[in-house]
């Protein structure tokens, strides 16, 4: 219900294939990628919160909430920094990377209260 999250039917000006989540895909621009539905086949309101695919196979690799946080290092890489396109082998345009991608002025408040080492 952010105003910032989306439901995009395209890309780059053509009709979202199949392979990226046609016909709708959410967009939450402050996650990282893996984290937005790639198809809306229904909608359930549950009082917990459920076990995800990545909870299940890399618990410890990825939190239920996947916001781009980068004080908490990937198990096996630091996310203190990345890298931006264009980038290419000799000038790898590298920059610090940004609290929830950027967007830290519009969601932080939607993750008050929370640690945001543990409930990454």
């Amino acid at each position: 219900m952010h105003p910032l999250t989306l439901l995009g039917v395209g890309m780059y000006g053509r009709e979202l294939p199949n392979q990226n989540g046609a016909p709708l895909r959410l967009v939450v621009p402050w996650k990282y990628g893996f984290k937005s539905i790639k198809s809306i086949v229904r909608i359930s309101l549950v009082s917990e919160q459920p076990v995800n695919s990545w909870q299940s196979i890399a618990p410890d690799e990825y939190g239920f909430y996947a916001n781009v946080n980068p004080q908490v290092d990937h198990p096996r890489w630091s996310q203190a920094t990345e890298r931006r396109l264009p980038n290419s082998l000799f000038n790898p345009n590298i920059i610090d990377t940004r609290m929830f991608n950027g967007y830290a002025d519009q969601v932080a408040s939607l993750y008050s209260g929370m640690d945001l080492r543990k409930q990454f």
